[in-house]
């Protein structure tokens, strides 16, 4: 036990020192994830800015101009606008919770069969040079879901060959 005898001072302020910073980790924020709305103004404005660059590629006509507004207008008027607040949620029961789960879904999947209408509605006033632009541009992986990026449709590498076992020659 005497070589660790001075050891024991320098470990008594460490964790005086790390007691007295938790408060401040516990104020820092996490950035998207910090629980203030910050991820869904950001994720809005990256929608905001594809829609943008979208728009400016496909160099759309006057006619076409009321079909793009009416197809953003869809995209924006879905169930998923609304949130529900955390201390409501926090007062149902698990039942109750799961019916709102469900008319949630049921909300979105009817926002979204409307959206599908002005989509194929918009889609058919595009010329095919327009067509091809609009389709790569939704065509690419969308990394980020669940940490797994999508499979990626073009060319895949070769498999790499098999490793020798460890022993052999």
């Amino acid at each position: 036990m005497p070589q660790f005898r001075p050891l024991i001072p320098s470990l008594f302020v460490a964790s005086i020192l790390a007691l007295c910073s938790i408060p401040a980790l516990a104020e820092m924020s996490c950035g998207p994830l910090d629980g203030h709305g910050y991820f869904h103004e950001h994720r809005a404005e990256r929608m905001e800015q594809r829609q943008k660059t979208l728009h400016e590629k496909l160099k759309l006509s006057a006619e076409q101009e009321a079909g793009w507004k009416k197809l953003i207008d869809s995209e924006h008027s879905g169930p998923w606008a609304k949130t529900i607040k955390r201390d409501d949620w926090a007062k149902l029961t698990t039942p109750e919770r799961a019916e709102k789960m469900q008319e949630r879904m049921t909300a979105q999947q009817t926002a979204m069969a409307e959206h599908l209408v002005v989509l194929k509605e918009f889609y058919a006033t595009l010329t095919p040079a327009q067509k091809k632009i609009f389709d790569d541009f939704h065509v690419g992986p969308r990394r980020g879901m669940r940490g797994k990026p999508a499979p990626h449709s073009g060319p895949q590498p070769a498999p790499l060959p098999p490793r020798a076992a460890v022993g052999q020659s």
